[in-house]
Parts: structure tokens; C-alpha cells; sequence
């Protein structure tokens, strides 16, 4: 796709905000015909938006304790272990990554116990050489588009 405009960016906002907005709605707000929108909206759905999700608060379903978790590997064993933590429906969400750590997973629990498991669970797994949890205290900012890099 070719570079965003102005408008597709003022679109992609309020999808974000808002992803059951109607056509009618949405030419309004970015100052379109709805004819317009929904040729634009088509077009970031080929190459821009991935889906069109829900957010939830993870407190409100159960879980009280959310952790983002650095994951070090040894490298013979990535791909076995990317795969294994894949199959975890704890892990909510895992990256490859540079830096401290090669991996950085998402990870929700309904208590500290549960948590400790999970991550007692995940150093068990061949491979595995640490897990360094930082356990999210209080959400400052959160996530304004959810984001995928293939």
C-alpha cells in the first residue's frame, strides 16, 4: 500500500477507538463521503488492519496478576521453545526480540501462585535457560492500536 494519508490516519484512529463505528459515522468524523470511507476502509484492510478485536481488562475476567516476561533461550532450542510457549494459553501474547531478552511473552493469571507456576512451568521447558517476570503494578498508558509485525 502506498504511503498513509492524512485521512487514512484519522481513520485508523477512529477504528481504533471505536471498530463497530458505522460508514456514516466514520465519513462524518473525517469529513468523507461514506462511498470514500469505504473504499479507504477496504483498502487498509488489505494491507494495514490485521483484524478487528475487542480490548478487555483482564481484572474484570479474573485475572489479578499480569506479567510481562523476558524469556532467555538457548539458541539451538528457539524454535521448539517458541513453539511449546505458543501452544500456552497463558501466554497471551509473545515476541521475538533484541535486547535483555530473546523472547517477551504476555502472560495472565488469576493469582500470585498461579503466576509463580506458570513461570516455574515455563523454566522447565528444554531450552529454557531464565524467565525474568515484571509484574505489571498499575496500567499508566495502554495500548492505543494493537500492533503485529510478520
Amino acid at each position: 500500500m502506498n504511503e498513509l494519508d492524512e485521512k487514512d490516519l484519522k481513520i485508523l484512529e477512529k477504528l481504533a477507538g471505536n471498530a463497530r463505528i458505522t460508514y456514516t459515522e466514520l465519513a462524518k468524523e473525517v469529513g468523507l463521503s461514506d462511498v470514500a470511507v469505504i473504499k479507504r476502509v477496504k483498502k487498509l484492510e488489505g494491507a494495514v488492519i490485521k483484524r478487528y478485536t475487542i480490548s478487555v481488562d483482564p481484572h474484570k475476567l479474573g485475572y489479578s496478576v499480569v506479567s510481562f516476561t523476558g524469556i532467555d533461550v538457548e539458541p539451538e532450542k528457539m524454535f521448539s521453545v517458541i513453539e511449546e510457549l505458543k501452544r500456552k494459553d497463558y501466554v497471551l501474547g509473545l515476541w521475538l526480540t533484541t535486547g535483555d531478552h530473546q523472547l517477551l511473552a504476555v502472560i495472565w493469571a488469576r493469582n500470585d501462585e498461579e503466576m509463580s507456576r506458570i513461570h516455574k512451568e515455563i523454566s522447565a521447558i528444554e531450552g529454557v535457560k531464565r524467565v525474568c517476570p515484571a509484574i505489571v503494578l498499575k496500567t499508566l498508558k495502554d495500548l492505543k492500536i494493537l500492533f503485529t509485525i510478520e
